[in-house]
């Protein structure tokens, strides 16, 4: 029995200048307690380095003012992955037009978090300065070529992928240290970077339409941009589902169920299904990356697990030809232009306004494609560098050495050299890790914590009691309106992707939060409802790509909600009804 009381075993000490900690908005990174492997390869001292890096160029902070060696804008308690919410605070104290206050709504929404404290340096001109001018370089970008050449780097870092099964151990270890600590820290740097530099054009849009009195316009306005790269997946899925819809015997197969289906259509001498599986064996080769909780060491990726694609394919292949992605697009950019030139003519005795508004709009566009596609570069060389262990994994349950593959999360990054040593010697290790894992990640870890005031570990509740009350009918839940649209359906939740082949058409995806590897649902959905999310999240940038109905935020929406109960989603108003 192991003594979960304890720090978990990649737990780190909590910041003494910065001392207040949130989960908000973490869902879409980690959702369950973070793997050994995950915080010390990927999360954890790497991330942290870049990120400091990010906030210095972004010119928020000095270098000096963090820990060197230590931990300070994230945060492990007890597996669970916090952002430092005191830092956050620090940020809004030294932006321009931001304060303190909206840090708190931006991460915590409703939620009350400890009252503000200032620090003598939080508010220092030296800082506005410098952000100002990074204010100034944003919305005078007219591209970021900067993304485009992470992504060729990206494409050829896939394109030369050794045979990893012809690798020794060691040189899988190689590889794997290789592409982390050379080709992923500037990616991961430019992405980091890239979200407060996102937030900077969000604000601008929200301040240039301001005296237009219509705050539904922020959102309508960032909709059908186009070439949005969390989305592509989309457009590649439902030319395959409109395949399968068209054959009588690829239907026959997928009719049978996901399970099975990919060894039963590569068996098959069918024409169409030769031609189905080539088609989407180029899917998984452009973006097998993605996944669920994208940044994890053991996370299920289209590559390695292809029955999620396959099923999300199958909710595709049920849907009518309307809900093609690419008309979708077009229908979304001509009412975008359309609201535009609204928006000019009411703007049109107000030249300089409407100047403003052009340039901003500009900047809104370079910045969603190029966030989006920072990830899908960052993601992409991960998988490059974690591949290699999850051949390591598999070799060593293919041997016995492992229960099963995926034990390689268990062991730390740096206790790699000393697994390939001695692989059997952490029998025991891996199975105490596991227990204790399993065990943390059935609690519900606190939204806020502060430095010195953990509530122990025995006193979090447990997720599956949840003490959140059932939404009853006529009650209206509120969230963050992340892409306009009203639809009327029954509530399907959906707790990870893999249920995804649950999900009817006509139905309303509710769902605990999203990522990338999410997003294919979404052309299956007649609205979106979830659990957390910002207006630059993944689901806000894709469901406005779409033109899925979108509301983000709606505490315990998978909760609250009761599977199959008829919901309205008002996107624009950020509601959703309970009928």
């Amino acid at each position: 029995m192991v003594d979960i009381t304890r720090p978990w075993v990649v737990d780190n000490e909590l910041s003494a200048r910065w001392p207040i900690y949130t989960r908000g908005n973490v869902g879409e990174v980690s959702s369950t307690a973070a793997t050994p492997l995950f915080w010390s390869m990927v999360g954890g001292p790497p991330a942290e380095r870049e990120w400091k890096q990010a906030l210095a160029e972004f010119g928020a902070f000095d270098l000096d003012e963090f820990r060197s060696d230590v931990i300070d804008i994230q945060g492990l308690v007890h597996g669970y992955v916090y952002l430092n919410l005191s830092n956050m605070r620090t940020f809004g104290a030294r932006m321009p037009g931001a304060t303190p206050d909206l840090m708190d709504r931006t991460y915590l929404g409703d939620n009350e978090a400890p009252p503000y404290v200032p620090h003598p340096d939080d508010d220092r001109p030296e800082y506005t300065d410098r952000i100002l001018a990074t204010v100034q370089r944003v919305l005078g970008e007219t591209a970021r070529p900067d993304v485009d050449e992470h992504r060729e780097l990206a494409e050829k870092l896939r394109s030369q992928r050794p045979e990893l099964s012809e690798l020794s151990d060691k040189e899988l270890v190689a590889r794997e240290r290789g592409v982390m600590s050379l080709e992923y820290p500037p990616l991961l740097r430019t992405h980091l970077r890239m979200v407060y530099e996102g937030s900077v054009v969000t604000g601008a849009l929200d301040e240039a339409l301001a005296p237009l009195g219509d705050p539904g316009l922020t959102v309508r306005l960032m909709s059908g941009l186009g070439n949005i790269a969390s989305a592509a997946p989309n457009e590649a899925m439902w030319r395959l589902g409109r395949e399968v819809a068209s054959s009588d015997s690829l239907t026959a197969e997928f009719d049978k169920g996901v399970a099975g289906l990919d060894e039963r259509l590569r068996a098959s001498s069918d024409p169409a299904s030769i031609a189905f599986v080539a088609g989407f064996d180029e899917l998984l080769y452009r973006f097998g990356s993605r996944s669920t909780q994208e940044w994890e060491a053991n996370a299920k990726t289209w590559e390695s697990f292809p029955a999620i694609p396959l099923g999300m394919i199958d909710r595709m292949r049920l849907q009518p030809g309307s809900k093609d992605p690419v008309e979708q697009g077009k229908r979304l950019r001509a009412e975008r232009e359309a609201l535009l030139d609204d928006v000019r003519a009411r703007l049109a005795d107000k030249p300089d306004q409407l100047a403003a508004l052009e340039n901003v709009l500009r900047s809104v566009t370079v910045y969603s494609i190029a966030r989006e596609q920072s990830k899908t570069n960052t993601i992409r060389v991960l998988h490059e560098a974690r591949l290699c262990l999850v051949e390591l994994g598999r070799r060593y349950a293919e041997h016995g050495i492992f229960e099963r593959p995926d034990d390689i999360v268990m062991v730390r990054e740096d206790e790699l050299d000393a697994l390939v040593d001695d692989p059997g010697s952490f029998a025991e290790t891996i199975a105490e890790r596991w227990e204790w894992w399993k065990k943390l990640s059935e609690l519900e870890p606190p939204l806020i914590v502060e430095r010195g005031k953990v509530p122990p570990v025995t006193e979090w509740s447990k997720r599956v009691n949840s003490t959140a009350d059932v939404a009853v009918s006529g009650e209206v839940l509120t969230g963050l309106s992340a892409c306009a649209g009203v639809a009327t359906g029954r509530a399907r939740i959906i707790e990870d992707p893999e249920d995804g082949v649950d999900l009817e058409p006509g139905e309303i995806l509710v769902a605990p939060w999203t990522d990338p590897g999410w997003t294919p649902l979404f052309t299956s959905a007649e609205a979106v409802v979830v659990n957390v999310g910002s207006s630059m999240s993944h689901a806000a940038i894709v469901s406005r790509e779409l033109g899925i109905p979108c509301v983000l935020g709606v505490k315990d929406a998978t909760k609250r909600i009761t599977d199959g109960v008829m919901l309205t989603v008002d996107g624009a108003a950020g509601t959703v009804t309970v009928h």
